[in-house]
């Protein structure tokens, strides 16, 4: 029996656009069924599923990933899928995955064929790629069948997907037959697309109108997961630009295509959009139309902005979380006695209005930020943290130094691997006058993660005195960052916003407080040191150092790369008013 006495892992993987043929249900059983009558024993936390997801896609795909980290772990001795294109639909791609798992020491095995997967010889990697090639040809002429049924659909001026507010979607049928979805105008909802229309074309701005619809309790569009349960500029900003709203349906304005092993979203040219009269959904006039449209004309030659959101200007933008709604806390206009000053308030409630959001508290921008800086001076920056954090990293090197007999001979086997397949990809590069972009984006990624592990080869060989030679330049450079903090935030406040990203390891919580000063914000968060020392290898072989002065690369005296990915070293919990 072929995996007599094996540790198995099954992975199963079903598109989108499969339904019921080779469902999960029907693979995860006949996966564990050959498992069992070959001799092997499966155990649940190795059965690895992605549903719902294509063949093209290689990022977003948790299962994969969970089975190839397994795999590199040694959790298992084989792997069991259906075929082929359930590992993926990408000629190159899907053969890099099959070679990592069998270059791992894991074996392969295909229970619809009854078949092991070997790369003994050249004739077994040509299989592999004919038949990758094969399913990315399927996939493709699957993509090329969808888009020819959505296109004759849009220009039918059927439901192509998705839901508008104003409209519902009704199925019509035959008998129990589903023949086609068409739009209907829904009457409630067309009244308030109308009054926006209006409201808008009158002059009124988009927080007036979301803060009255809001205060009215009139129904918002659905949004899904993505919903906020309340009216938003944003969503007006997009109505008040639909043609449909005028019976012109428009369709294809985006692509999806695949990059880099995921599926993104590319715009089309105009004179490939698909625009279909249909006057039985018009819910306002031309007239109206042109009136809203050369309002929102006139105001993008004022802004000179085409989308409506904030700009990032100030310290905390975009940064900071409202505690009541958990809305963003923006800047904005207001007075301290006489004065205009900006401030930081909590974007819901300046945009969607108090019936969504309590919190009015407004709180100048200078105040607050001023008091952040403080606290990150106070509580992490100080000299005994310091200390301590680099003592910590001195233990850990040490402690990896000691590790080297047992990890290098690991590394310098992968960095051979890799080796060898950059010199494959250069081959292929070479043979061809016209070099595939999908083989030169996968050789600049193999040449990342060789200077990668060649990095990390020399810190864990590095002698323990020139690691205490570069950790106590180190020391000079964070004390030396540190005194330029002050200096940073004033000359350069995007500069001094990198800084304290790099620190900030998650949202800061604004919480509105009494205190004996008057209402406050209590500002709560967590802090990390490790962002002002080395983190990661860079492709050049130097060591990126995030720090309050931005990113620079670090040498050891010997000109060697010191990676240094480490776990979090020192860190605080931010909590104070402000």
């Amino acid at each position: 029996m072929k995996l007599l006495n094996l540790r198995c892992a099954f992975y199963g993987r079903r598109s989108t656009d499969e339904h019921q043929m080779a469902s999960m249900e029907v693979q995860t059983q006949e996966g564990q069924r050959f498992i069992v009558a070959q001799g092997g024993t499966l155990a649940p936390e190795h059965v690895y599923l992605d549903d719902a997801i294509s063949r093209a896609e290689f990022k977003k795909r948790p299962g994969l990933i969970a089975l190839l980290n397994a795999a590199n772990a040694g959790e298992f001795d084989a792997v069991v899928v259906r075929d082929e294109s359930r590992l993926g639909g990408d000629t190159f791609r899907s053969g890099l995955v099959i070679q990592d798992l069998l270059e791992s020491g894991i074996r392969l095995f295909y229970y619809y064929t009854d078949e092991e997967v070997t790369l003994d010889g050249a004739v077994d990697k040509f299989m592999i790629a004919a038949r990758s090639f094969a399913a990315e040809l399927e996939r493709e002429k699957t993509a090329q069948r969808t888009h020819e049924h959505l296109l004759t659909k849009a220009r039918r001026g059927l439901v192509v997907g998705g839901r508008v507010y104003g409209y519902d979607n009704v199925e019509v049928k035959e008998g129990e037959r589903r023949i086609r979805v068409e739009y209907r105008v829904n009457e409630a909802q067309a009244a308030v697309v109308r009054e926006i229309f209006q409201r808008y074309a009158e002059g009124e701005g988009l927080r007036t109108l979301v803060k009255d619809l809001n205060e009215r309790r009139v129904p918002p569009p659905r949004a899904g997961r993505r919903g906020t349960g309340s009216w938003s500029p944003s969503s007006i900003h997009e109505m008040i630009r639909r043609e449909r709203y005028r019976g012109v349906l428009v369709w294809g304005k985006q692509e999806k295509t695949y990059k880099g092993g995921t599926k993104v979203r590319v715009p089309r040219a105009a004179d490939e959009w698909v625009k279909t009269e249909a006057p039985e959904l018009r819910i306002i006039d031309d007239e109206l139309w042109s009136a809203v449209q050369a309002r929102h004309e006139g105001r993008k030659r004022i802004t000179g902005r085409t989308t409506y959101g904030p700009r990032v200007r100030y310290l905390l933008s975009g940064m900071g979380r409202c505690a009541v709604c958990g809305g963003p806390m923006r800047s904005d206009n207001g007075k301290v006695g006489y004065e205009n000053v900006r401030v930081y308030n909590c974007g819901w409630h300046r945009d969607r209005g108090s019936t969504v959001c309590g919190n009015g508290l407004r709180r100048p921008i200078a105040a607050v930020d001023a008091a952040v800086m403080r606290f990150i001076r106070e509580n992490l920056l100080r000299e005994d943290v310091i200390l301590d954090a680099l003592q910590e990293l001195r233990r850990r090197l040490c402690e990896r130094a000691k590790a080297a007999d047992t990890e290098a001979p690991e590394l310098e086997q992968e960095v051979r691997k890799v080796r060898a397949e950059i010199e494959r990809l250069s081959e292929a590069i070479m043979s061809t006058t016209d070099p595939p972009a999908t083989l030169v984006r996968m050789l600049k990624e193999r040449e990342k993660r060789l200077s990668a592990l060649e990095g990390k080869l020399t810190a864990i060989r590095t002698a323990p005195s020139v690691l205490d030679l570069e950790i106590g330049r180190m020391e000079r450079e964070a004390r030396k960052r540190i005194e330029h903090l002050d200096a940073v935030m004033q000359r350069n406040p995007l500069e001094a916003r990198k800084a304290l990203e790099t620190l900030v390891t998650g949202p800061l919580l604004f919480t509105p407080i009494e205190t004996s000063a008057g209402k406050r914000y209590r500002i709560e968060g967590e802090l990390a040191l490790e962002a002002l020392f080395v983190i990661e290898t860079t492709s050049s072989g130097g060591v990126p150092s995030a720090s309050p002065a931005g990113f620079e690369t670090l040498r050891h005296p010997q000109n060697a790369a010191i990676p240094l990915d480490l776990p979090r070293v020192a860190s605080a919990r931010m909590g104070f008013a402000a």
